[in-house]
Protein backbone atom coordinates (compact mmCIF):
# COMPACT_ATOMS: atom_id res chain seq x y z
CA UNK A 1 0.00 0.00 0.00
CA UNK A 2 1.16 3.82 -0.69
CA UNK A 3 1.64 5.46 2.38
CA UNK A 4 1.96 9.20 2.91
CA UNK A 5 5.46 8.85 2.74
CA UNK A 6 6.06 7.49 -0.41
CA UNK A 7 3.49 9.68 -1.90
CA UNK A 8 5.11 12.41 -0.73
CA UNK A 9 8.55 11.25 -3.07
CA UNK A 10 6.56 9.67 -6.20
CA UNK A 11 6.78 12.11 -9.08
CA UNK A 12 3.76 12.74 -10.60
CA UNK A 13 4.40 11.59 -14.07
CA UNK A 14 4.81 8.14 -11.87
CA UNK A 15 1.40 6.07 -11.75
CA UNK A 16 -0.34 4.91 -8.45
CA UNK A 17 1.41 1.83 -7.36
CA UNK A 18 0.02 -1.43 -8.60
CA UNK A 19 -2.68 -2.85 -5.94
CA UNK A 20 -4.14 0.25 -5.18
CA UNK A 21 -7.11 1.02 -6.79
CA UNK A 22 -8.18 4.95 -7.41
CA UNK A 23 -12.03 5.12 -6.18
CA UNK A 24 -13.88 8.10 -7.87
CA UNK A 25 -15.07 10.12 -5.11
CA UNK A 26 -17.58 13.26 -4.84
CA UNK A 27 -15.14 15.72 -4.13
CA UNK A 28 -13.49 14.71 -7.55
CA UNK A 29 -16.66 14.52 -9.99
CA UNK A 30 -17.47 18.14 -8.61
CA UNK A 31 -14.25 19.52 -7.90
CA UNK A 32 -12.26 18.43 -11.28
CA UNK A 33 -14.90 16.72 -13.67
CA UNK A 34 -17.36 18.78 -13.55
CA UNK A 35 -15.25 22.38 -14.18
CA UNK A 36 -13.31 20.19 -17.13
CA UNK A 37 -17.10 19.26 -18.76
CA UNK A 38 -17.57 23.29 -19.31
CA UNK A 39 -13.61 23.96 -20.64
CA UNK A 40 -12.06 22.61 -23.64
CA UNK A 41 -8.69 22.20 -20.97
CA UNK A 42 -7.43 23.79 -17.65
CA UNK A 43 -4.20 24.30 -15.87
CA UNK A 44 -3.36 22.06 -12.82
CA UNK A 45 -3.63 26.04 -10.85
CA UNK A 46 -6.96 26.44 -12.15
CA UNK A 47 -8.12 23.20 -11.16
CA UNK A 48 -6.45 23.52 -7.63
CA UNK A 49 -8.05 26.87 -7.20
CA UNK A 50 -11.66 26.14 -8.39
CA UNK A 51 -11.32 22.78 -6.12
CA UNK A 52 -12.33 23.45 -2.64
CA UNK A 53 -9.83 20.92 -1.01
CA UNK A 54 -6.20 21.62 0.02
CA UNK A 55 -4.14 21.98 -2.46
CA UNK A 56 -1.60 19.22 -2.58
CA UNK A 57 -4.65 17.05 -2.02
CA UNK A 58 -5.93 18.07 -5.32
CA UNK A 59 -2.53 17.83 -7.17
CA UNK A 60 -2.43 14.30 -6.00
CA UNK A 61 -5.66 13.46 -6.95
CA UNK A 62 -5.06 14.68 -10.28
CA UNK A 63 -1.93 12.42 -11.09
CA UNK A 64 -4.30 9.37 -9.04
CA UNK A 65 -7.03 10.29 -11.74
CA UNK A 66 -4.90 10.55 -14.75
CA UNK A 67 -2.89 6.88 -14.27
CA UNK A 68 -6.22 5.40 -12.79
CA UNK A 69 -7.77 2.35 -14.79
CA UNK A 70 -10.03 3.99 -16.93
CA UNK A 71 -9.92 7.05 -19.20
CA UNK A 72 -10.75 10.01 -16.35
CA UNK A 73 -8.24 12.93 -17.32
CA UNK A 74 -6.61 13.41 -20.49
CA UNK A 75 -3.12 15.44 -20.47
CA UNK A 76 -2.27 17.98 -23.69
CA UNK A 77 1.34 16.42 -22.86
CA UNK A 78 0.52 13.61 -24.57
CA UNK A 79 0.35 14.85 -27.88
CA UNK A 80 1.81 18.61 -27.63
CA UNK A 81 5.08 19.56 -26.93
CA UNK A 82 5.65 23.19 -25.35
CA UNK A 83 9.00 24.87 -25.62
CA UNK A 84 8.63 25.80 -22.19
CA UNK A 85 7.00 22.97 -20.79
CA UNK A 86 9.04 22.92 -17.65
CA UNK A 87 7.68 26.68 -16.20
CA UNK A 88 4.32 25.73 -17.86
CA UNK A 89 1.34 24.14 -15.83
CA UNK A 90 0.35 20.37 -16.94
CA UNK A 91 -3.31 21.09 -19.06
CA UNK A 92 -6.16 18.42 -18.34
CA UNK A 93 -8.99 17.44 -20.66
CA UNK A 94 -12.19 15.72 -19.52
CA UNK A 95 -12.13 11.74 -20.14
CA UNK A 96 -14.52 10.05 -21.56
CA UNK A 97 -15.26 7.64 -18.44
CA UNK A 98 -15.56 11.20 -16.49
CA UNK A 99 -18.00 12.59 -18.83
CA UNK A 100 -20.20 9.65 -19.11
CA UNK A 101 -20.20 9.49 -15.34
CA UNK A 102 -21.23 13.61 -15.46
CA UNK A 103 -23.84 12.40 -17.59
CA UNK A 104 -24.86 9.50 -15.97
CA UNK A 105 -25.57 11.08 -12.27
CA UNK A 106 -27.28 14.15 -14.15
CA UNK A 107 -24.55 16.96 -13.82
CA UNK A 108 -24.36 17.99 -16.95
CA UNK A 109 -26.95 17.57 -19.76
CA UNK A 110 -26.55 14.27 -22.30
CA UNK A 111 -26.35 16.50 -25.48
CA UNK A 112 -23.73 17.02 -27.76
CA UNK A 113 -23.94 20.99 -27.22
CA UNK A 114 -22.24 20.73 -23.79
CA UNK A 115 -19.22 19.68 -25.41
CA UNK A 116 -19.19 22.11 -28.58
CA UNK A 117 -20.11 24.78 -26.04
CA UNK A 118 -16.52 24.54 -24.03
CA UNK A 119 -15.34 27.37 -23.11
CA UNK A 120 -11.62 27.10 -24.94
CA UNK A 121 -11.30 25.85 -28.94
CA UNK A 122 -13.07 28.97 -30.30
CA UNK A 123 -9.87 31.27 -31.30
CA UNK A 124 -8.87 31.46 -34.94
CA UNK A 125 -5.12 32.09 -34.07
CA UNK A 126 -3.49 30.12 -36.71
CA UNK A 127 -0.72 28.32 -34.28
CA UNK A 128 -2.17 26.21 -31.79
CA UNK A 129 0.39 27.76 -29.24
CA UNK A 130 -1.49 30.71 -29.50
CA UNK A 131 -5.22 29.20 -29.25
CA UNK A 132 -3.77 27.06 -26.02
CA UNK A 133 -3.09 30.85 -24.88
CA UNK A 134 -6.11 32.65 -25.57
CA UNK A 135 -8.14 29.82 -23.91
CA UNK A 136 -6.76 29.98 -21.09
CA UNK A 137 -7.11 33.14 -20.59
CA UNK A 138 -10.79 32.71 -21.49
CA UNK A 139 -11.32 29.89 -18.83
CA UNK A 140 -8.98 31.85 -16.45
CA UNK A 141 -11.35 35.06 -16.83
CA UNK A 142 -14.41 32.69 -16.20
CA UNK A 143 -13.40 30.63 -13.44
CA UNK A 144 -11.89 33.86 -11.40
CA UNK A 145 -15.44 35.22 -11.86
CA UNK A 146 -16.94 32.06 -10.24
CA UNK A 147 -14.19 31.43 -7.89
CA UNK A 148 -15.16 35.14 -6.44
CA UNK A 149 -18.98 34.54 -6.82
CA UNK A 150 -18.61 31.64 -4.85
CA UNK A 151 -16.72 33.20 -2.15
CA UNK A 152 -19.10 36.48 -1.58
CA UNK A 153 -21.52 33.34 -0.89
CA UNK A 154 -24.63 36.20 -1.76
CA UNK A 155 -24.78 35.79 -5.21
CA UNK A 156 -25.62 33.17 -7.93
CA UNK A 157 -23.20 31.82 -10.47
CA UNK A 158 -24.53 30.58 -13.33
CA UNK A 159 -22.40 29.29 -15.62
CA UNK A 160 -22.96 28.67 -19.40
CA UNK A 161 -24.02 25.25 -19.70
CA UNK A 162 -27.02 26.21 -17.15
CA UNK A 163 -27.83 29.10 -19.16
CA UNK A 164 -28.30 27.13 -22.44
CA UNK A 165 -29.82 24.49 -20.76
CA UNK A 166 -32.98 27.12 -20.02
CA UNK A 167 -32.98 28.48 -23.11
CA UNK A 168 -35.44 28.05 -25.44
CA UNK A 169 -35.95 24.67 -27.20
CA UNK A 170 -34.80 25.56 -30.32
CA UNK A 171 -31.51 27.16 -29.39
CA UNK A 172 -30.06 23.70 -27.92
CA UNK A 173 -30.67 22.26 -31.68
CA UNK A 174 -27.90 24.53 -33.14
CA UNK A 175 -24.28 23.47 -33.91
CA UNK A 176 -23.01 26.28 -31.63
CA UNK A 177 -25.81 27.31 -29.04
CA UNK A 178 -23.19 30.23 -28.14
CA UNK A 179 -23.57 31.91 -31.51
CA UNK A 180 -25.80 34.41 -31.92
CA UNK A 181 -26.87 35.63 -35.49
CA UNK A 182 -26.92 39.37 -35.14
CA UNK A 183 -29.48 41.76 -37.39
CA UNK A 184 -27.98 43.14 -40.61
CA UNK A 185 -25.32 45.85 -39.71
CA UNK A 186 -23.11 47.78 -42.17
CA UNK A 187 -19.32 47.22 -40.13
CA UNK A 188 -20.74 43.89 -37.84
CA UNK A 189 -20.30 40.60 -38.31
CA UNK A 190 -23.26 38.57 -39.20
CA UNK A 191 -23.12 36.37 -36.20
CA UNK A 192 -21.12 37.12 -32.61
CA UNK A 193 -19.92 33.97 -30.25
CA UNK A 194 -18.43 34.87 -26.96
CA UNK A 195 -15.61 33.00 -25.45
CA UNK A 196 -17.64 32.42 -22.32
CA UNK A 197 -21.02 32.99 -21.34
CA UNK A 198 -22.06 33.47 -17.72
CA UNK A 199 -24.49 34.90 -15.38
CA UNK A 200 -24.59 36.62 -11.53
CA UNK A 201 -28.25 37.02 -10.12
CA UNK A 202 -30.14 38.06 -12.95
CA UNK A 203 -27.24 39.72 -14.82
CA UNK A 204 -25.68 37.89 -17.96
CA UNK A 205 -22.40 38.39 -19.08
CA UNK A 206 -20.74 37.66 -22.19
CA UNK A 207 -16.68 37.24 -21.61
CA UNK A 208 -14.10 37.96 -24.33
CA UNK A 209 -10.43 37.29 -23.94
CA UNK A 210 -8.16 39.70 -25.89
CA UNK A 211 -4.59 38.72 -26.94
CA UNK A 212 -3.72 41.84 -28.78
CA UNK A 213 -3.66 39.57 -31.78
CA UNK A 214 -6.68 41.51 -33.62
CA UNK A 215 -7.16 45.29 -35.29
CA UNK A 216 -8.86 47.09 -32.88
CA UNK A 217 -10.65 48.83 -36.11
CA UNK A 218 -10.91 45.42 -38.14
CA UNK A 219 -12.16 42.73 -35.31
CA UNK A 220 -12.99 44.12 -32.37
CA UNK A 221 -14.99 47.80 -33.11
CA UNK A 222 -17.36 44.99 -35.50
CA UNK A 223 -17.66 42.80 -32.47
CA UNK A 224 -19.19 45.59 -30.60
CA UNK A 225 -21.66 46.72 -33.08
CA UNK A 226 -22.53 43.25 -33.04
CA UNK A 227 -22.75 42.98 -29.67
CA UNK A 228 -24.97 46.03 -29.77
CA UNK A 229 -27.41 44.91 -32.41
CA UNK A 230 -28.25 41.84 -30.70
CA UNK A 231 -29.33 43.49 -27.70
CA UNK A 232 -30.93 46.21 -29.40
CA UNK A 233 -33.09 44.28 -31.70
CA UNK A 234 -34.09 41.58 -28.79
CA UNK A 235 -32.25 38.83 -30.72
CA UNK A 236 -30.61 37.90 -27.26
CA UNK A 237 -34.24 37.11 -25.55
CA UNK A 238 -35.16 34.72 -28.85
CA UNK A 239 -31.89 32.86 -28.26
CA UNK A 240 -31.19 32.53 -24.57
CA UNK A 241 -34.25 33.63 -23.44
CA UNK A 242 -32.39 36.73 -20.86
CA UNK A 243 -33.27 40.06 -21.71
CA UNK A 244 -30.46 41.65 -20.41
CA UNK A 245 -26.55 41.39 -21.57
CA UNK A 246 -23.35 42.98 -20.90
CA UNK A 247 -19.50 42.36 -22.38
CA UNK A 248 -16.64 41.99 -20.42
CA UNK A 249 -13.53 42.49 -22.49
CA UNK A 250 -10.28 41.38 -21.09
CA UNK A 251 -6.72 42.30 -22.79
CA UNK A 252 -3.27 42.10 -21.71
CA UNK A 253 -2.36 46.05 -22.37
CA UNK A 254 -3.01 49.03 -20.86
CA UNK A 255 -3.20 51.27 -24.13
CA UNK A 256 -5.11 48.88 -25.95
CA UNK A 257 -7.56 48.91 -23.39
CA UNK A 258 -7.97 52.63 -23.92
CA UNK A 259 -8.15 52.42 -27.36
CA UNK A 260 -11.15 49.25 -27.43
CA UNK A 261 -13.38 52.19 -24.88
CA UNK A 262 -12.40 54.43 -26.95
CA UNK A 263 -13.65 52.41 -29.81
CA UNK A 264 -17.34 51.84 -28.03
CA UNK A 265 -17.80 55.89 -27.03
CA UNK A 266 -17.41 56.39 -30.64
CA UNK A 267 -19.98 53.90 -31.56
CA UNK A 268 -22.08 55.13 -28.28
CA UNK A 269 -25.10 57.96 -28.05
CA UNK A 270 -22.91 60.70 -26.56
CA UNK A 271 -19.48 58.62 -26.09
CA UNK A 272 -21.27 57.10 -22.96
CA UNK A 273 -22.01 53.32 -22.76
CA UNK A 274 -22.61 51.05 -19.97
CA UNK A 275 -23.20 48.07 -21.40
CA UNK A 276 -19.29 47.15 -22.21
CA UNK A 277 -16.95 46.46 -19.34
CA UNK A 278 -12.93 46.63 -19.69
CA UNK A 279 -9.74 44.94 -17.39
CA UNK A 280 -6.37 45.13 -18.28
CA UNK A 281 -4.42 42.07 -16.86
CA UNK A 282 -0.93 41.37 -18.68
CA UNK A 283 -0.40 38.51 -16.67
CA UNK A 284 -2.26 36.54 -18.70
CA UNK A 285 -0.87 36.80 -21.82
CA UNK A 286 0.90 33.74 -21.67
CA UNK A 287 0.66 30.44 -20.41
CA UNK A 288 3.99 30.18 -18.83
CA UNK A 289 4.07 32.10 -15.69
CA UNK A 290 0.27 32.19 -15.64
CA UNK A 291 -1.40 33.18 -12.32
CA UNK A 292 -3.72 30.91 -10.72
CA UNK A 293 -7.62 32.03 -10.89
CA UNK A 294 -8.10 33.90 -7.05
CA UNK A 295 -11.26 35.98 -7.63
CA UNK A 296 -10.41 39.36 -8.03
CA UNK A 297 -12.37 39.79 -11.09
CA UNK A 298 -15.52 39.58 -9.41
CA UNK A 299 -14.55 42.69 -6.83
CA UNK A 300 -12.41 44.86 -9.21
CA UNK A 301 -13.55 47.63 -11.07
CA UNK A 302 -14.52 47.04 -14.83
CA UNK A 303 -14.08 50.39 -16.90
CA UNK A 304 -16.39 51.76 -18.74
CA UNK A 305 -16.66 54.72 -21.83
CA UNK A 306 -18.07 57.71 -20.28
CA UNK A 307 -19.72 55.75 -17.55
CA UNK A 308 -18.83 55.17 -13.76
CA UNK A 309 -16.68 51.81 -13.49
CA UNK A 310 -18.94 48.82 -13.14
CA UNK A 311 -17.99 46.13 -10.52
CA UNK A 312 -19.43 42.67 -10.43
CA UNK A 313 -20.56 42.33 -7.26
CA UNK A 314 -22.57 45.35 -6.86
CA UNK A 315 -25.54 45.95 -9.29
CA UNK A 316 -24.66 48.72 -11.26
Amino acid sequence: METSSTRKHRPRSEPTPNGRQTQITGNDILGIFEPLSRHAQLTTKQIVAFDSRYATTVRNRLTDLYHAEGDWLVRLSESLRLANSLTTDEMYCLGTDAEDLLKARGIVPSESWVRISRVGGNSNAPSRIFRLAHDHMASHIALDIEIGARAAKRHRFRNHIEIIDNAPERTRTFPKPLRVIAPPTSGAPRWIEPDALIGIDDRYFAIEADTGSESIEGVIKPKILAYREIVASGMIDDHFGIDNLRVLFVTTNAKRMRNMIAAVASIAREGRSTMFGFACRPDLGQLAGAPSPDGRLFTQAWLRAGRDDMRLDLAN
